[in-house]
């Protein structure tokens, strides 16, 4: 295999597969990146030019750690060979022009080997960009120059530049619900140090972050399609926010929750919210037919909008996995916790007396696990 291969479809499709360990396999190779908090003083900066044959394209690199830029002096007297490799940030930088992206000077290293997923030239980058995987290794890039810091546009302060990484772009992240996923966000600042970093989806903060590197954990997905973003804001104040990038969460499949510590189910008396055992003819009454009402809690069971309470029925089965149904009369979210879905059933005569049985509620056909009860 040569050392820079040619961009044919399929060296395309190696680059926006999403490479689980590249960073881990970097790390390896170069050390770990340099980290920052956001209220650190940047130090000192270097800039380098490289450029990637058979491309004739350059590209300029901003280095804030001592020892990484002492690094690249050392490649560039000894003429060693090692790539440049690092992590992009879509969107453009003074001192990186006429690019319209540039690498994250704190993820910058040098490494004599990479792997496929992550070798693309300048030029191809800059021309698919939206879907571009972020975490960059052009396999025959090599260091050309130091240049002197080039001058900065105007006198006043600039804004922070900033890019989603997970996800990278749309529709290069799935899950299934309830999902937990942790979204990281490229940022960087210029002339300056970012001081916060807000994740948002729909326009609404959903958290944040003043730490590099800068990730938030957002728990308890239910299916849907989800838009996020990031918004940056830098020391002077300023802010940029990153494009919006879009994501699936499919429907899991349904599920009873139970008490981790008993496995049994969490199971309520609809009015007086008592546990187990429950009676089928409740005393005093609470309905015209006197019977007990149950609210069952699970997950992946909430309804589409063109979905009825018929989507979800309830059964029993005792000790000879003989099955009873139980009608189903509502289906809701749980007030102020909207991925937690309780089902009322009603128990029937037939489970009188029966002791243990097990429940279990099915969602168009597909049943949930069974949980165990028990009826005096």
């Amino acid at each position: 295999m040569t050392p820079y291969p040619r961009e044919t479809s399929s060296t395309h499709a190696c680059l926006f597969r999403t490479a689980a360990l590249l960073l881990s396999f970097l790390l390896t190779v170069i050390g770990t990146p340099v980290r920052l908090s956001g209220q650190q003083v940047e130090p000192q900066a270097a800039y380098f030019v490289f450029d990637s044959p058979p491309s004739t394209d350059t590209f300029a690199i901003k280095l804030i750690d001592s020892q990484r830029i002492q690094e690249a002096r050392d490649i560039l007297a000894t003429g060693a060979r090692k790539m440049v490799v690092g992590t992009i940030i879509k969107q453009p930088v003074y001192y990186n022009s006429p690019w319209s992206y540039h690498l994250d000077p704190r993820s910058i290293g040098f490494a004599e080997l990479a792997i496929e997923l992550c070798d693309a030239s300048p030029r191809y980058l800059e021309e698919n960009l939206d879907v571009a995987y972020p975490d960059w290794c052009p396999w025959s890039s090599r260091l050309l120059k130091e240049i002197p810091p080039p001058a900065k546009p105007g006198a006043g302060n600039l804004s922070p530049n900033i890019s989603m990484k997970v996800p990278y772009a749309d529709n290069t992240y799935t899950n299934v619900s309830l999902a937990t996923i942790t979204l990281v966000a490229n940022a960087a600042d210029a002339d300056g140090t970012i001081t916060k970093v807000e994740f948002r989806s729909n326009g609404n903060v959903i958290g944040e972050t003043t730490t590099y590197p800068y990730g938030f954990t957002w728990p308890n997905l239910t299916a849907g399609s989800y838009t996020v973003s990031a918004t940056a804001t830098d020391d002077k104040g300023a802010s940029t926010t990153s494009r919006s990038i879009t994501f699936l969460i499919n429907r899991g499949p349904p599920q009873l929750l139970t008490d981790a510590n008993t496995s049994k189910t969490v199971a309520l008396e609809s009015v007086t919210l008592t546990t187990e055992p429950f009676a089928v003819i409740s005393e005093p009454s609470f309905s015209s037919d006197r019977r007990t009402r149950l609210l069952l809690f699970g997950v992946n069971l909430e309804l589409l909008p063109d979905e009825s309470v018929a989507a979800i029925t309830a059964q029993a089965e005792d000790s000879q996995q003989k099955n009873y149904v139980l009608p189903v009369e509502a289906v809701s979210s749980v007030p102020n916790i909207p991925w937690l879905i309780q089902v009322t059933v009603k128990l029937p005569d037939e489970l009188q007396g029966m002791g243990d049985v097990w429940l279990s509620v099915s969602l168009k056909g597909v049943r949930t696990n069974k949980v165990p009860i028990k009826i005096r």
